[in-house]
């Protein structure tokens, strides 16, 4: 399947195999497209087929990882990364971009960062037994020193080793399961909606009871087609807006 090594050439093994892994993924790529992801060889197995260490095998996955061409899932294994996903990312990133507080200068306190029981609602989003252990985040937005929107995030308690507090106070938590663990995030579903404010919400924003919220109810997805984050976010209706450009189609 893959041709021998050259070890007399200057070009390190693990280069070779780079070149070889990237031969190999162009065709599966051009044979199934779309249909992909497809599971890579385990590196031991890579390491067997071309006669050298995992070390070496390691370090030419771990480039083509950090290159966006393969991604890797905890506890499963390396996948070769669909064509389609970086531009759903993108996608994902423009949703967010469009809820947007206009020249205000915004705060993000973490009230809580732990591990909880999973309430029911939730737990069916994760595709886990309500009960179980999630990690549970509540991100409080500040504009110009006023409250102004409430996040609620449930994770699978593993992702605790790639997202810390200081992350979901820099950048929205898709991105860091992306940038630190190797995450490739495969699609979001939102529910956009209204509501009324409870007595929490209320106390929490310094508004009314009963006064009306934006609320956006998410599941975002990890290949392959694995919840990694739910929750919902709430937000002063008077404050926020949700702005989108659709464009238009012939006919």
């Amino acid at each position: 399947m893959f041709t021998h090594l050259d070890r007399k050439s200057p070009l390190h093994l693990y280069s070779q195999i780079k070149e070889r892994l990237l031969e190999f993924i162009q065709k599966q790529v051009n044979q199934r497209g779309e249909n992909l992801p497809q599971k890579l060889y385990p590196e031991e197995t890579l390491a067997e087929m071309f006669s050298v260490s995992r070390a070496t095998v390691r370090q030419a996955v771990q480039e083509l990882v950090n290159e966006g061409i393969l991604y890797r899932v905890r506890g499963v294994g390396t996948f070769i990364n669909p064509p389609h996903v970086s531009g759903q990312l993108k996608e994902i990133e423009r949703f967010v971009d469009e809820w947007s507080l206009q020249n205000k200068k915004i705060k993000v306190i973490i009230a809580a960062y732990e591990i909880i029981p999973a309430p029911a609602e939730w737990a069916k989003c994760l595709n886990m037994p309500p009960g179980a252990p999630v990690l549970y985040i509540d991100r409080r937005r500040y504009a110009d020193g006023m409250p102004v929107a409430l996040d609620d995030r449930y994770l699978p308690p593993e992702m605790r080793e790639i997202v810390s507090p200081e992350d979901v106070q820099q950048e929205s938590i898709f991105l860091t399961l992306a940038r630190k663990g190797g995450l490739v995030i495969e699609k979001a579903d939102y529910e956009i909606g209204a509501k009324a404010a409870s007595q929490q919400e209320a106390a929490r924003l310094n508004i009314q009871p009963g006064d009306p919220l934006l609320s956006r109810k998410l599941v975002i997805y990890a290949a392959p087609a694995r919840p990694v984050i739910t929750g919902l976010s709430v937000y002063r209706s008077d404050l926020f807006k949700y702005s989108v450009s659709v464009p238009a189609k012939s006919g």
